[in-house]
């Protein structure tokens, strides 16, 4: 496939999973390392399609502000595909525990499932709360799925609240609508919050900005779908590097700002 055409097809998948979206680039990139301006372009008109997709904005970050756009696309898609960040749930979960969770998170549902030892109280948030239980039952996981009305008890009834990072500014996170309620509500009960940021989501101030804006950009910000949860209501942070206290040093940015991602392309 021709890499335009490639970026054409990876443009028009929303809905699809933001890391396979990520990766997906990278393969279109590889024709056009070697062309700085078409690079840009390209980078530009991606995140142009794909406003809120942490991990795409931090590649497209690290390739336009690396000397060696090629190696950099590589180390990008080995950190994308290689994240340890399910392993260290796995690690650090207790045995026997009930987790609350909402939505749908690829390193949640995972380590979930390989623990399998959990019982999981899933809240629905757009829809994914289905997708989550039905990964569960193949894998013979114990969940419930919550309805939203249940949701402060099922996060007070559980010994662990995980809420899942669509993209981290440094003292915020951008989580599925119905993250901030859950997490509230173990914070006030003083039960753990754990906050996930895989690969990709702790962003440049700039670029975590225009994530923002591109989520909650309707003055009914509550229809969006998405939470802006303060990281002063989670316990710890879990990354590719591991279970750290929730500070502001454990959302420190993965990528540079990369200015020319924030200008509007010409169509």
């Amino acid at each position: 496939m021709h890499p335009i055409e490639h970026l054409r097809y990876v443009a028009r998948s929303h809905g699809s999973d933001p890391i396979e979206v990520a990766l997906e680039t990278a393969g279109a990139f590889s024709s056009l390392v070697n062309d700085p301006a078409g690079l840009v372009v390209a980078a530009r008109r991606v995140v142009e399609h794909h406003p809120t997709n942490a991990p795409l904005w931090w590649m497209c970050a690290r390739v336009l502000t690396a000397l060696d756009p090629r190696l950099e696309l590589r180390h990008c898609v080995d950190a994308l595909q290689n994240d340890a960040t399910s392993t260290h749930i796995v690690d650090a979960l207790p045995d026997d525990s009930t987790v609350c969770i909402v939505g749908w998170n690829g390193h949640v549902v995972d380590a979930l499932a390989r623990r399998g030892d959990a019982f999981v109280l899933v809240i629905d948030s757009n829809g994914d709360g289905q997708h989550a239980l039905r990964y569960f039952d193949r894998h013979d996981v114990a969940a419930e799925l919550v309805a939203p009305e249940g949701a402060g008890a099922a996060a007070e009834y559980s010994d662990i609240t995980i809420v899942s990072a669509d993209a981290c500014g440094r003292d915020s996170v951008l989580a599925p609508g119905g993250a901030l309620a859950i997490a509230s509500v173990a914070y006030c009960t003083q039960k753990p919050v754990w906050l996930v940021a895989g690969c990709g989501t702790r962003l440049a101030d700039p670029l975590w900005d225009a994530v923002l804006a591109g989520a909650r950009f309707r003055p009914d910000v509550w229809a969006t779908g998405v939470d802006l949860v303060p990281l002063a209501v989670c316990s710890f942070v879990i990354g590719p590097d591991g279970m750290k206290p929730a500070t502001t040093a454990s959302l420190a940015p993965e990528c540079q700002h990369a200015p020319e991602l924030l200008r509007r392309s010409v169509y």
